[in-house]
């Protein structure tokens, strides 16, 4: 996974580096939990080739273009950081800016291109602003929220979940849910990554007057999906079916089926086949393995079985 981080002028410089910081937490977790998973990477782009300068005075040097980035290709998502307004004022007239308005008109092309975005705290306002949340569920800071209802009446705001993801848009509140984003959209990899880059970066024994910076992350993690994924990765060697991992988990087939589809999504089934043919993937890039060897590392005798997880069949 690939995103693209857009450094806006006057942007909060934590919202900026702690969406970096986390995304290469998870790369370094990656190994650990499974190297078969894909690569996490953060990239900064720009609107244009000029340094951004932000609210904290860092200079950012102008990064890849988002008119020469295509979605699913060179990223696979953009994601807008907060911009520093102090005041409803403030807000309205970094909207008023050229350059902001540049930023718009880019992500409308990246959306109409069939790009994922994605908009924690006040950079939700940028993807408001070009029209990109009308008629779509998404939420905002809450500090802002009447200035959003006014200025934007055909969003459907949602003001009772941190993270809220509608398909190909994903938008966060306040700004420290800049981590609750990221590790959202880490989550989609893995779960089981999005848990171990939480415990490396947010947990500790001591005291600490931001642990309710990540109970929202907490709380919504599901403990017997992410043992389901990391029984399953142990496993991929062998031909387990769906029973196994329940009965190896303590549970009913039942429970299992319906938690991994209310978080993930998807089936059981499917999201074993899904990191079967992660693990392929990663054994064909990274040895030199024949097929039928490969096949039978992630669980299959047949070799055109692997070939049907290739064509995904």
């Amino acid at each position: 996974m690939k995103i693209g981080v857009v450094a806006l002028g006057g942007c909060w410089d934590s919202g900026l580096t702690a969406v970096l910081d986390v995304l290469r937490a998870a790369d370094a977790a990656r190994v650990r939990v499974d190297p078969a998973l894909p690569p996490l990477e953060g990239v900064v782009v720009t609107a244009a080739e000029e340094t951004v300068r932000t609210a904290g005075g860092l200079l950012v040097p102008s990064g890849r273009l988002i008119a020469d980035c295509v979605p699913g290709v060179d990223l696979d998502l953009l994601l807008v950081p907060a911009l520093a307004a102090q005041s409803p004022s403030t807000m309205v007239d970094a909207l008023m800016r050229q350059d902001i308005r540049a930023v718009g008109s880019q992500l409308r092309r990246w959306a109409a291109a069939g790009g994922v975005l994605a908009a924690a705290c006040t950079g939700t306002f940028v993807l408001a602003e070009a029209g990109l949340l009308d008629q779509r569920p998404a939420t905002t800071t809450w500090w802002l929220r009447d200035l959003f209802q006014r200025r934007y009446p055909a969003v459907k705001l949602d003001m009772e979940r941190m993270v809220v993801r509608d398909g190909d848009l994903v938008t966060a509140g306040a700004a420290f849910a800049h981590i609750d984003l990221t590790l959202s959209l880490v989550a989609q990899v893995s779960g089981r990554l999005a848990s171990e880059t939480a415990g490396a970066l947010l947990i500790d024994a001591r005291p600490t007057l931001s642990t309710g910076a990540i109970s929202h992350y907490l709380e919504e993690h599901d403990q017997l999906v992410s043992d389901f994924e990391a029984w399953t990765r142990v496993h991929l060697d062998r031909p387990v079916t769906v029973a196994d991992a329940a009965l190896a988990l303590g549970v009913t087939r039942r429970t299992l089926e319906r938690r991994v589809r209310e978080r993930l999504e998807t089936s059981p089934y499917a999201f074993i086949r899904r990191l079967r043919a992660e693990r392929a993937e990663h054994l064909r890039a990274t040895t030199p393995l024949p097929t039928a060897d490969i096949a039978q590392r992630v669980g299959y005798q047949d070799v055109s079985a692997i070939r049907r997880l290739r064509s995904g069949e």
